[in-house]
């Protein structure tokens, strides 16, 4: 494994653990963390330019969530916790697992010789 393989390795490991906490986060009813979170594991997840452009649609779709879901201010009244529900959650979550999807086609092969999945 070279270099860029192992940088985009690490990324790509820590998208779909962020994945994993987006999906308890949904389950608890923090929509507003699940929402950011999917759209930060898509983020980490994307490792190649070619990948990107496979899954435009979806990153468009959690692109949406980067500040909202974060920040009082990103939408027009209310917070974040207010604003955001469950369909949110699992929108963002089907736009990541598409990303995801595209990615783990080049990046699962490097984690079978790792303890890290």
């Amino acid at each position: 494994m070279n270099n860029n393989e192992k940088e985009a390795l690490r990324w790509y490991l820590q998208g779909t653990r962020d994945a994993r906490t987006a999906g308890r986060n949904s389950k608890n009813g923090d929509f507003e963390v699940a929402c950011f979170l999917s759209q930060q594991a898509a983020e980490r997840a994307v490792a190649y330019e070619t990948v990107f452009r496979k899954s435009l649609d979806a990153c468009r779709d959690l692109d949406v969530f980067y500040v909202p879901t974060r920040y009082p201010n990103g939408i027009p009244d209310g917070a974040p916790f207010e604003y955001f529900r469950l369909q949110h959650a699992e929108k963002a979550y089907r736009a990541f697992d598409e990303v995801h999807a595209v990615v783990r086609i080049d990046l699962d092969p490097l984690t079978e010789n790792t303890d890290r999945t």
